[in-house]
């Protein structure tokens, strides 16, 4: 690869690359505003000014130049600290800071304003103006977010988004000179899916989720890295929580999954972490027509006692589960069914699902399928699909015992009475639903955001997500339950970690051959043989 040089040091740079982004890949800080990586290149906010000593040609340039608009070229020197330098980004930004307001300790974006750091880092201090700033007022632009215009640097990049990211073309720069503002085309509000993501690329506090606001300062906020599991997409997310309380998910730059974009209805998956009144807060057992809390040791030792009794049971027994279940999850349970009763009849949902064709890549971010691990279970060859033939079929025996893992089929109501009717039902899952008020024991599990886990996008792509937040006290993985429950019935599978949990299904699942769990990093690693899928469909966009 070609080199040039920053501030002495060698930079590597792919031909027709721009300084501003060569330097950045190499970890040099150059301060800027309008840049970003998935939009065109405007060159407006002018803070990322550099002095070209040498053009690669041995002349230099005559003025500053913005090194997100210059190509890097062979034998290029680029200065980004002398004194000219200095001077210019001062003056830039004293002249962005004209009609800004002084309103930080109000302002959302308090902690994490990149206008607060390079005022610090950059700035003079002063400022020669002494007359009135101009004034706007609040506006409510869309469905998810707000505009606080006063704030606004004029950086274009919300503007850009919604022409170039979204193509919905609802936001616009209007005026010119000192009147310049943003706002959306003939008064109306924004209602595309992706607003959300105009919060995040805004490098000031005009534009802010309506979620967040005056909720929590960012600098409280503790981030873990994980996905979102709203759809079948997988986008990788930071989940941001303070006092064990999530306050907002946002995207990370993933460009195998979701670039640097999310959907608000994924953002918006974060409320269900937080809630209290629907978990289950520990094992409870039917005693009569009541459920009633026991320990953990009498719920396992109820179920193995009431198995012994029903023994043998061969196929009189089956489990149910959601896609919403990790890969240890879906693998534990059927192994449960296959080692302990010598059954594989464990069944999921599986309808046809949706995914939109677009000439815009952030409309693909959307499927139909609002589950994170249907390309888990498919790999794992669960029996599942649109009409259920098969679980019907199955439900027509007298069955006896009966495993379910979240919440599948919540609409088969039919299906839940002949369930109801089996001899010990068992439920697995961290919400209280139809199936935990049928059920003889339930057995409390965690949100994705609460333990380690995988799953597998539509993509086939396993990601993993880690423990953001304390889970209840009494509640455990579903993996750990599984494998407990396993031990109580006479298996002795041993996993005391997700990592030998997914170790093991690696090595007796031929889909997930020769994976380590170790070995996930941030991007996923794809499956060794890809799951066919023959319910997906794809729709074409609406003009």
């Amino acid at each position: 690869m070609p080199v040039f040089h920053i501030d002495g040091e060698p930079v590597e740079f792919e031909p027709g690359e721009k300084i501003l982004s060569a330097a950045l890949r190499r970890g040099k800080i150059i301060p800027h505003y309008c840049y970003h990586p998935g939009m065109s290149i405007v060159a407006t906010c002018r803070m990322c000014v550099v002095d070209v000593i040498d053009l690669g040609n041995g002349r230099p340039a005559p003025k500053l130049q913005t090194a997100c608009s210059v190509d890097a070229a062979e034998g290029m020197k680029v200065d980004t600290m002398n004194q000219k330098v200095e001077e210019g980004r001062k003056l830039v930004n004293e002249f962005l800071l004209i009609n800004h307001p002084l309103d930080c300790p109000i302002c959302d974006q308090s902690g994490e304003c990149t206008l607060q750091d390079y005022s610090f880092e950059y700035g003079s201090g002063k400022s020669e103006m002494d007359y009135s700033k101009r004034v706007y007022g609040w506006r409510d632009i869309g469905t998810f977010v707000s505009l606080e215009r006063n704030r606004c640097i004029q950086c274009s990049r919300c503007d850009r988004f919604t022409r170039e990211i979204t193509g919905t073309n609802e936001f616009g720069m209007f005026n010119r000179g000192h009147e310049l503002t943003v706002d959306t085309f003939t008064d109306r509000t924004m209602t595309n899916k992706f607003q959300g993501n105009m919060a995040d690329i805004c490098p000031v506090g005009a534009i802010t989720e309506k979620e967040f606001r005056f909720k929590r300062r960012a600098w409280k906020l503790k981030k873990n890295r994980s996905i979102c599991t709203g759809c079948s997409t997988g986008c990788n997310v930071t989940i941001e929580h303070d006092r064990n309380e999530v306050f907002r998910l946002k995207p990370h730059e993933n460009q195998n999954v979701n670039k640097w974009w999310m959907c608000d209805e994924g953002r918006l998956t974060y409320r269900i972490m937080n809630e209290r009144k629907s978990r289950i807060n520990r094992p409870l057992g039917r005693v009569g027509e009541n459920l009633e809390g026991i320990s953990w040791e009498e719920a396992y030792g109820a179920i193995a006692e009431r198995v012994r009794e029903m023994a043998p049971l061969a196929q009189n027994v089956i489990a149910l589960t959601d896609t919403h279940a990790s890969n240890e999850e879906l693998f534990l349970i059927q192994k449960l069914l296959k080692d302990g009763f010598s059954s594989d009849n464990i069944f999921c949902p599986l309808p046809n699902w949706e995914q939109i064709e677009s000439d815009f890549f952030i409309n693909t971010l959307i499927t139909t399928d609002k589950t994170p691990n249907r390309a888990g279970a498919l790999a794992l060859k669960i029996k599942g699909d649109a009409k259920n033939a098969k679980l019907k079929e199955a439900v027509k025996s007298d069955l006896k015992v009966v495993f379910v893992l979240g919440n599948p089929f919540e609409t088969e109501h039919d299906l839940q009475q002949k369930i109801k009717t089996a001899q010990l039902v068992v439920h697995i899952g961290a919400y209280h639903n139809s199936w935990s008020e049928i059920a003889d024991v339930v057995l409390p599990g965690q949100h994705y955001s609460e333990k380690i886990a995988t799953y597998t996008n539509k993509q086939h792509l396993v990601q993993a997500t880690d423990i953001a937040v304390k889970a209840l006290r009494r509640s455990r993985p579903e993996w750990q339950i599984l494998s407990e429950l396993a031990e109580a019935l006479g298996q002795n599978y041993d996993f005391t970690n997700i990592n030998q949990v997914f170790d093991s299904m690696s090595r007796e699942t031929k889909a997930f051959s020769g994976l380590n769990f170790d070995q996930i990093q941030s991007n996923g690693i794809e499956l060794a043989q890809t799951a066919k899928d023959s319910g997906k469909k794809l729709i074409k966009a609406a003009a």
